[in-house]
Parts: C-alpha cells; sequence; structure tokens
C-alpha cells in the first residue's frame, strides 16, 4: 500500500459520481478504440481492476483511494502515464502526482485500458507477482528512504522505486518466448518515452555507479531491504 506524505490532498480527491462518464461493464473500451500494440499486453493485477470497480460505484469518488490502488500496481501505474503521456507532453504544467493524472482523464479513457488485460496472483502468473510485489516493495521503502533526504520528494521516490525494473519488463512477460524480441525492444522505448522526466532522470541516475546521486543511495537502499524483507518472508 501507498504510504502517504505528509502533502495536502488536492482539490481532486472528492468528485461525485455523476461528474464522471462510466464504462458499460467492466473491463470495457471507451469508444476512441486504437490499433492494438505490445504495450497493451503489460497486464494489470485482477485485484487492482476490481477495486477500481467497485470504488466507481461509490456516489462520491475518492481519487486519492484511486490513486493508491493505481500505484500499488506496476502494469495500471505504466498504462496511466501513458495515457496522460498521450494527452500532452511531459511539461511543467503536467500533472505529476497521480491523484491529478486521474482527475485530468475521463473515466472511461483510462479504465478501459487498464481493465483490459489482467492477471491473477497465483502459480501460472507467478514471475509476474512476484515482479510486482518486489517493485512494490522497493517503492515503499524508496519513499521511506527518500523522507530524510532534502533534494527528493518521497511520493517521487515512490515512482522512481516502482518503475525501477521497467526494462526487465520483456523478459518478465516473456515477450521474446513469442517470437517479439525487436518488438520488445521498441515496447520498452515505449514504455520508457510514456516516464514523466523526473521519472527518467531517478532511473538513470540510480543504474550510473560513477555519478553517486541521491537517487543512487535511495534506490540502493530501497532495494537491499526489499530483498531481505522478501528473504524474510520466504524463511518464514
Amino acid at each position: 500500500m501507498l504510504i502517504c506524505g505528509s502533502e495536502a490532498v488536492t482539490n481532486h480527491s472528492w468528485l461525485p459520481s455523476s461528474a464522471w462518464r462510466f464504462p458499460d461493464s467492466l473491463g470495457q473500451n471507451g469508444s476512441s478504440q486504437e490499433e492494438p500494440e505490445l504495450l497493451d499486453e503489460v497486464p494489470v493485477m485482477l485485484a487492482t481492476v476490481l477495486g477500481l470497480n467497485m470504488l466507481l460505484q461509490e456516489p462520491s469518488i475518492d481519487l486519492q483511494r484511486v490513486s493508491e490502488l493505481i500505484l500499488n500496481d506496476v502494469g495500471a501505474t505504466i498504462k496511466m502515464l501513458r495515457l496522460v503521456g498521450k494527452e500532452s507532453d511531459w511539461a511543467a504544467e503536467h500533472p505529476r502526482r497521480m491523484v491529478d493524472c486521474i482527475a485530468s482523464l475521463e473515466v472511461d479513457a483510462w479504465f478501459g485500458p487498464l481493465s483490459a488485460r489482467t492477471f491473477s496472483c497465483d502459480l501460472e502468473h507467478s514471475a509476474m507477482s512476484e515482479f510486482w510485489e518486489h517493485s512494490r516493495l522497493v517503492a515503499q521503502y524508496a519513499q521511506l528512504v527518500a523522507e530524510s533526504i532534502d533534494d527528493i520528494c518521497p511520493e517521487d521516490a515512490y515512482l522512481v522505486g516502482l518503475l525501477h525494473g521497467t526494462r526487465e519488463l520483456p523478459s518478465v512477460l516473456r515477450w521474446s518466448d513469442c517470437g517479439r524480441d525487436a518488438a520488445s525492444v521498441d515496447a520498452l522505448a515505449a514504455i520508457e518515452g510514456t516516464l514523466p522526466p523526473f521519472v527518467l532522470t531517478g532511473l538513470q541516475s540510480g543504474i550510473d555507479s560513477t555519478h553517486p546521486s541521491s537517487w543512487s543511495v535511495i534506490l540502493t537502499a530501497a532495494h537491499e531491504l526489499a530483498s531481505i524483507r522478501l528473504d524474510y518472508r520466504c524463511a518464514s
């Protein structure tokens, strides 16, 4: 679960459901259907889609809770950032927080794409489940570590931590097993092309050992803590 910082929630945190256009059914895309791309096959956890569907049935939509559900899911986060990035370039005035990204789109513009492909946390999808869980743990610890570093926003650190393993996605999703080696490279470039600049900066700084930075400290510590946590779970 996302560990919320002390920053005040924007005035988008609650909206009446009447202000949203709802999809007709679970998993139905909006009217502006696009040609399918490999990037569309990045899955979202079934629990995330079911949770979002329940929240969207409430008389008033709690955007903070919607944001937390999405930010606990690597696939949902990537797809939401992709959708927001299509609306305009990641400029300074572009929504930076997930709750504002959600508020900037009609519900049928994001719920359909997010719910189009799902996976359950079971043995059949064990590699994805482990990757999603590890990414979420790294994000949580990155946020905690960033709270003691003055020049990094903890919410930004969470997002960078969640997406730190982006380059591993083609392998986790086994795109190469389907003869998609070249296509998976293009899809990876497309994923990275939809990320906000501060995320790309954080990811690049985190892996550049020749130039130590706050990001490298955060991601190294978060990764080690997440590994210890997972090892402890396995041992118990």
